[in-house]
């Protein structure tokens, strides 16, 4: 699916709803003014701020991990306060979560109306600027980490020079290029513009003014709303793994196969130069791989032996063709994981001074009686510094192998620490948060 398809879906979505609790609900009631344009938008933002909230808090930790990544990057660029935003992503996401999803169903059903439609704005200005200042990155040089104010150091615009690739606004489900994220956030405002100017007009769905006991039903609605939003969050990272992965480590993934193809898939660049002729003024336009056709551009020389041709490195370009394959799953380097023809068990533990150590416990047990029948287990980890790695598997009994991994990697194959897979010849069988780690039998109903 792409960024248009989408926007297709949604807005078939949008005109059924217009057409049904906006026109058709209306019609129901005398002397009722139609004004299908304003619940169109009403009804298409509504609707893409509860998908986008849909497909992110099924994964909250991602959504956090990516904020990260913003906050990191505008701490580099000096922007105050940077650090503490990164320490608190988790909470500072899942409020964005909760809100996404509770101010798309209001403007669903009309509720709140001023409020909600200035908070909605309030927001898309916030990310506009996010994925605004992520863009604008390419002017500016990474290997010399050039502040984005400096506007006399701009150089010409390079996607290489980006920062964040992709703005995970809709998760891992679908990846957009920072072009089509910062113009999609563009359009969003706009609309979000356009419904606080048309508030008025907007479709009411629940007699808002009516009262239950001391409070109205529109308080009671939203009380609702934010429990409801705030459980499903939760559910996802804190009691559970996500209920839908969309990562390249999902259960039913052939690891060896998705590697294989991703390795196949290579990145494909070229450099566009511009050469200045010193003598007559003329300028040759030539891409690295036509370079060869024009070897005037080094034979020719001046009366002194030196070039005439020369290079300008302000409008030396580097373009993108194919960006290739960017999953985490290439840099998946256990071989004898992906290799292993017999269950076998992946621990994945991530930052082991956080780890759950009673998690990992069980997991040990479980790893002894799959060793008994010939089932290996590995354990990867990213860091540890309140005690060496010998003295964590001496605390939680692990009798197998630990071997360091990227942190992103790990984080990407389970959201859970510690987490165990179950994998058999390269295939992700099945996958345990550690708050859910199955005894040893319930294992073997999976390999039965």
């Amino acid at each position: 699916m792409t960024v248009y398809t989408l926007f297709l879906y949604i807005g078939i979505a949008a005109i059924a709803l217009t057409a049904t609790i906006g026109v058709g609900h209306s019609k129901l009631k005398e002397h009722a003014v139609i004004h299908p344009l304003q619940w169109f938008v009403q009804y298409f933002v509504g609707s893409l701020l509860i998908f986008s909230g849909l497909v992110k808090g099924v994964d909250p930790l991602g959504t956090a991990y990516k904020m990260q990544d913003y906050f990191t990057e505008f701490a580099a660029q000096g922007l105050p306060y940077m650090d503490v935003m990164h320490e608190n992503a988790l909470p500072f996401s899942l409020f964005m979560l909760v809100l996404e999803l509770v101010l798309g169903t209001c403007l669903i059903l009309g509720l709140g109306q001023r409020k909600t439609t200035w908070i909605n704005l309030s927001m898309m200005l916030f990310f506009t600027f996010l994925t605004g200042f992520n863009y604008l990155t390419g002017y500016t040089s990474k290997s010399e980490q050039v502040n984005i104010l400096h506007f006399a150091r701009w150089e010409n615009f390079s996607d290489g020079n980006i920062r964040i690739t992709d703005c995970g606004c809709f998760g891992d489900f679908l990846k957009l290029k920072p072009i089509e994220t910062f113009i999609k956030d563009i359009i969003y405002t706009i609309l979000s513009l356009f419904l606080v100017f048309n508030v008025g007009k907007l479709k009411e769905l629940l007699p808002i003014n009516k009262k239950i006991g001391p409070l109205n039903l529109r308080t009671i609605v939203v009380s609702i709303l934010i429990g409801v939003a705030t459980w499903f969050c939760f559910q996802n990272f804190y009691f559970d793994k996500p209920m839908v992965d969309f990562r390249p480590f999902a259960e039913g993934i052939d690891m060896r196969a998705a590697k294989e193809a991703c390795d196949a898939d290579v990145a494909v660049a070229e450099t566009v130069y511009t050469y200045n002729n010193s003598e007559t003024g003329k300028q040759q336009i030539v891409n690295s791989k036509e370079l060869m056709d024009y070897p005037y551009l080094w034979k020719e020389k001046n009366a002194a032996g030196e070039p005439i041709w020369n290079v300008d490195k302000e409008k030396t370009e580097r373009k993108i063709i194919h960006e290739g394959c960017n999953s985490q799953i290439q840099y998946f380097k256990f071989d004898d994981v992906l290799d292993n023809a017999k269950y076998n068990f992946l621990v994945v533990g991530g930052n082991l001074d956080k780890s759950d150590k009673a998690a990992f416990k069980q997991i040990s047990e479980v790893a002894a009686a799959g060793e008994k029948e010939g089932y290996s287990t590995k354990a990867l980890y990213y860091y540890t510094d309140k005690q060496t790695v010998d003295e964590f598997r001496h605390d939680v009994n692990g009798a197998y192998k630990f071997e360091t991994a990227d942190d992103k990697l790990l984080k990407t194959i389970v959201r859970a620490n510690p987490g165990l897979v179950l994998l058999k010849d390269g295939k992700v069988i099945k996958k345990w948060h550690h708050k859910h780690i199955p005894t040893y039998e319930e294992v073997k109903a999976f390999m039965n």
